[in-house]
């Protein structure tokens, strides 16, 4: 064989690599839609729910779970903790406003805006990552 034969050889080779690689490469760009469409779309992901039995959480114990891929804490509060939340002023709050859908805009973030009547003892926040999104 000559150094003419084997220099062909090795182009041959690479581009049957690139060839194979191009063509892969183009296969699951075009199965990507095909795959993409069976997830759900975002008004399915926006009326999921998960339901809590929140009676065996005991007083001072908390839990973590999921909910559209993000931690829920659920704190069943106790007394002391219940009256010190309703102590702190609004004025040593860094962000005075409640932002609960259900009051208006401006309403502040007292601990009763903060929570559904009868239901005080418990406490539930979304684990958002302010740094990561």
């Amino acid at each position: 064989m000559s150094t003419l034969d084997s220099h062909d050889s090795e182009r041959r080779d690479f581009l049957y690599i690139g060839t194979g690689a191009f063509a892969a490469v183009g296969t699951a760009m075009a199965a990507w839609p095909f795959i993409d469409q069976m997830n759900p779309d975002a008004s399915v992901k926006a009326l999921a729910s998960v339901e809590v039995d929140l009676a065996p959480i005991e007083e001072g114990q908390s839990i973590t779970i999921s909910w559209r891929g993000n931690p829920v804490f659920i704190r069943h509060r106790t007394a002391k903790e219940i009256e010190e939340a309703k102590a702190v002023s609004i004025a040593d709050l860094p962000d005075q406003d409640a932002r609960n859908a259900n009051l208006g805009d401006g309403t502040p973030a007292t601990d009763m805006n903060r929570v559904i009547e009868g239901k005080e003892k418990f406490l539930i926040m979304l684990g958002v990552c302010t740094h990561l999104g």
